[in-house]
């Protein structure tokens, strides 16, 4: 009973430290929001143990790059995370390589973690238990970087028929090409602005509109950005009016973006029974444990249990995917 007091209090300093952070992380989006449209006060150079602490952990990160940048292995895992690099004026700008720092401090950290709640329960824990928890927390970054990735993304579908708007009423109203990228990245909401004041950076440097705008869909990775890409480079070819064009264009996305809304009414219905389909099996098991929490341990004490509980968990992944697949429909 002590030990499981124990384990109960390690668990609420962790979700009380979580929380902290993620109001922090809040609180610091609202501070952004509205410094636009208020007075600047007087800065305090003291800054708050979470920011001591993070300045520590990313100066340790910087002395690890180095190391880090000799192996082999590990610079060839990072060029897949440089697409989720954010350039600021920091003089210690964050590399594709520090990713791969920050995977390999994760999974030392749980691997830590299990051995201490071991030590709690009095046991040791095994060579398989240390490798699996590593991996856990080697890989539980790029489930994240693909969320937030998938997030960006998404804001900036939902902004881009906007965007074409704001562009295509510049030309109309007898503006340049680069006059109307630099409308669009005043006038556009966060993150499709910062995009679209890149592409004018872009052009200010000399590319051209369909070079632009080819750059914009290969870090995007969206099928109408690539369509829009594609009209221009046409456009670029063979000649016309580029008025038309984003008419053309705007008329496309915006009949396209009717039949999604039309599409996500009409499998609203089949959308709800699949979610409840992926809840109802965690939720499930989560009662038995509640019940009889000694039910599964021979999934943990036996090679055999193990193997079929990795099975289970892969048939699981595959069951969702499925479930997704059979709902899913392009437009």
């Amino acid at each position: 009973m002590g030990l499981l007091i124990i384990q109960i209090i390690i668990v609420i300093i962790l979700l009380v430290i979580i929380i902290y952070m993620i109001r922090q992380n809040i609180a610091l989006s609202y501070e952004k929001r509205i410094s636009n449209y208020s007075i600047d006060s007087l800065k305090s150079k003291e800054i708050s143990l979470s920011d001591k602490l993070f300045l520590k952990y990313k100066k340790l990160v910087i002395k690890f790059r180095p190391f880090i940048s000799k192996v082999g292995l590990f610079k060839f895992l990072s060029k897949k995370y440089e697409k989720y690099i954010v350039y600021t004026n920091d003089k210690d700008n964050i590399l594709a390589i520090d990713y791969v720092t920050h995977k390999l401090f994760i999974g030392l950290a749980l691997v830590l973690l299990t051995i201490f709640s071991l030590v709690l329960q009095t046991r040791l824990a095994t060579l398989f238990e240390l490798v699996i928890n590593f991996l856990i927390g080697f890989f539980i970054l790029d489930i994240y970087l693909w969320y937030k990735d998938r997030l960006y993304k998404k804001r900036i579908d939902n902004e881009l028929l906007r965007a074409v708007i704001v562009i295509n009423n510049a030309f109309k109203s007898g503006k340049s090409t680069m006059q109307s990228l630099e409308a669009a990245s005043y006038d556009l909401p966060e993150p499709i602005r910062s995009e679209f004041y890149k592409m004018y950076q872009e052009m200010k440097y000399g590319l051209g509109i369909e070079t632009v705008f080819d750059r914009f869909s290969k870090r995007i990775d969206l099928e109408e950005i690539k369509y829009i890409s594609s009209s221009l480079a046409i456009l670029n070819k063979t000649g016309g009016n580029i008025i038309k064009v984003f008419d053309s264009i705007e008329k496309t996305l915006f009949d396209k973006k009717k039949l999604k809304e039309e599409l996500k009414n009409m499998t609203a219905s089949s959308n709800l029974v699949v979610k409840l389909l992926m809840v109802v099996p965690p939720i499930f098991v989560l009662v038995i444990y509640i019940l009889n929490p000694s039910y599964f341990d021979p999934f943990f004490e036996t090679n055999l249990g193990l193997v079929l509980l990795g099975l289970i968990v892969i048939m699981f992944a595959i069951y969702i995917w499925v479930l997704q697949k059979i709902l899913k429909v392009k437009v």
